[in-house]
């Protein structure tokens, strides 16, 4: 009797293991597929997909949570100004509910950003962020984007702010 009990134990403990890692595959699977898929063409059908209608977002050391109707405006304004962005993903992990993924972006610098003129170079990026999904979908996402490496490749420079004033 106690043996059975004992097997019992290890099966349900195995299959609830199993269960959890397919829903880390699955979470991976979906914030890959928001990386690698989002485009110009399709990134309101994927934000409606794959992201929570409470959704939030944190950028950088920003305490301040972006919420869904800013950050659809924030993607309407980045696709209108570069309508081409090419994501990579260079690694991803799950743990329960949360995504971590590091990756880079690319854009063809063609135009003025950040008041900066065009380059006419690929501009390249990096960031990390921690996704955290809930019943199949984006509920949170706290982003680290190396904005100073992408200033210094359209051509500024970090002064201190005092040299600025003068």
């Amino acid at each position: 009797m106690k043996k059975l009990f004992l097997i019992s134990l290890l099966i349900v403990f195995l299959a609830s293991c199993r269960n959890n890692n397919t829903t880390e595959e699955l979470n991976k699977s979906i914030v890959n597929k928001w990386l690698t898929e989002v485009n110009k063409e399709n990134y309101e059908e994927l934000f409606k997909e794959l992201w929570t209608d409470n959704c939030k977002h944190y950028f950088n050391s920003s305490t301040e949570a972006v919420e869904f109707d800013e950050f659809k405006q924030m993607l309407d304004n980045l696709y209108t100004e570069y309508p081409v962005i090419h994501h990579e993903v260079h690694d991803i992990i799950a743990n329960d509910d949360k995504v971590i993924a590091k990756f880079s972006a690319k854009v063809f610098h063609d135009r003025t950003m950040f008041s900066a003129p065009a380059t006419d170079k690929e501009i390249e990026w990096n960031a990390m962020a921690i996704f955290q999904l809930s019943n199949g979908k984006i509920q949170t996402r706290w982003e680290i984007t190396d904005l100073l490496g992408m200033y210094e490749q359209l051509g500024m420079e970090l002064q201190l702010k005092e040299t600025i004033d003068k």
